[in-house]
């Protein structure tokens, strides 16, 4: 009894202890943490060099192999060469995610959700190739 009295007590008081954050999908996300997209090009500043990149990062069942097209200094073009993820999943994943490097130059941008292992893969391997252009 007095075993079970004291293993009460200890789970009262852990959970005394827990944090009091809490995360909320419908919590506004701040602007302020956001990169600027990347509009004008009449500035004549150049992100990178000119070429065409491979590259690979690891997604959550193999490698994700990308392609990355750099002209007159900027990101044009993000292809996904091979990759062996769920078809159904990460196809509208990657079209975000294309578009989101492409607006940033960058490959900082958020993942996706229901496809995060390989938005993760997908990043890696943009970011190997803007590493190579730079």
């Amino acid at each position: 009894m007095k075993k079970l009295l004291l293993g009460l007590c200890a789970c009262i008081a852990l959970t005394g202890c827990q944090s009091s954050v809490s995360y909320s999908a419908e919590e506004p996300v701040r602007e302020d943490n956001k990169p600027a997209v990347v509009r004008d090009r009449a500035d004549g500043r150049r992100l990178y060099t000119d070429g065409i990149y491979v590259s690979e990062g690891r997604g959550m069942q193999g490698d994700i192999r990308v392609e990355v097209r750099v002209r007159d200094g900027y990101v044009d073009a993000v292809r996904v060469l091979e990759h062996v993820e769920n078809v159904g999943v990460v196809e509208d994943a990657f079209d975000r995610l294309e578009q989101e490097v492409l607006d940033k130059q960058s490959a900082e941008v958020d993942v996706v959700s229901g496809a995060t292992e390989a938005s993760y893969g997908y990043l890696e391997a943009v970011r190997n190739c803007l590493r190579q252009a730079e």
